[in-house]
């Protein structure tokens, strides 16, 4: 497993960015939401974390989005910088 997600990002790290962006932009709405619910208490929120742990999961969330978006963005660099290979 470790050798296909290393091989499919190195083809391309803007699948890593763009991955990253939807675990943060999850997270942040998962947050959001929470904070609405609070807010607003009369409201449906069945899927809003009512404790730690979804607080917890949902934070993470957004910390694996910031780190794969930052590994994407210096990958992507990283090849930029290289030389062509054959020369």
């Amino acid at each position: 497993m470790h050798a296909f997600l290393t091989r499919c990002f190195a083809a391309s790290p803007r699948r890593l960015v763009r991955g990253g962006l939807a675990l943060f932009f999850l997270g942040t709405a998962i947050l959001l939401a929470a904070v609405a619910a609070q807010l607003v208490p009369a409201a449906s929120a069945w899927f809003v974390p009512d404790g730690a742990f979804g607080y917890t999961a949902a934070a993470s969330l957004v910390c694996w989005g910031v780190w794969a978006m930052g590994a994407g963005l210096r990958q992507a660099r990283a090849q930029r910088a290289r030389p062509p290979r054959g020369r």
